[in-house]
């Protein structure tokens, strides 16, 4: 008997061809990671500025913060030593010294006007309670006097004090500011005027 087989040839590849497949596939790899890599660097950069900026403005904010407060100290200090008739400027504005120059400041000092007489006057109206028939002028009149002196004696003892610190940051003007109220007690207490007449005490 005779068999007969069937003999497939066989193809070899060259060792060049296959030293080219391996590079070709390489190369892909190597620029598929220099695309990460670049993207990856990219977002990093990207970060790092943005944490770079926000501690630059956190910086900023706490030096205007603390001028702002020495700012408002000294603007109460003076108030409280030189009275308030001297002390308390309408308004006043400069830059600090260095090395904080570029930060402004303007400062206020407002007298607030009370007026408990019209005040009392509105609400009684309001309520509808109208017994000034019953009353008699002389009651009126020490009414009024009480109310005008407590309006006049607040208004002479009572400031409201503004400090406002700002700074340019590109085109933008960047600033914080804070109020508070500065009260003197130890002035005279003198009877306003009403209807003519005046007491002094």
């Amino acid at each position: 008997m005779t068999s007969t087989s069937s003999l497939k040839p066989v193809i070899a590849r060259s060792s060049d061809e296959a030293t080219l497949s391996m590079a070709g596939f390489t190369f892909i790899e190597v620029m598929v990671a220099m695309l990460i890599f670049v993207l990856a660097a990219l977002a990093s950069v990207n970060i790092a500025r943005g944490s770079v900026r926000a501690t630059l403005d956190a910086k900023e904010m706490s030096v205007a913060t603390w001028l702002l407060q020495n700012s408002m100290v000294e603007l109460e200090t003076k108030v409280e030593t030189e009275g308030i008739e001297k002390g308390c400027e309408k308004k006043k504005e400069g830059k600090f010294p260095p090395p904080n120059e570029k930060f402004s400041w303007i400062r206020t000092c407002e007298e607030i006007d009370f007026n408990i007489s019209e005040a009392a006057a509105k609400v009684a109206a309001a309520s509808g309670d109208n017994k000034e028939e019953e009353q008699t002028s002389k009651e009126n009149m020490i009414q009024k006097l009480i109310l005008q002196t407590a309006s006049d004696y607040i208004t002479k003892a009572l400031r409201e004090l503004h400090t406002e610190v700002y700074w340019i940051k590109g085109k933008q003007k960047q600033s914080i500011s804070l109020t508070t109220h500065f009260v003197r007690y130890d002035l005279p207490l003198t009877l306003s005027a009403v209807g003519g007449e005046a007491a002094g005490k």
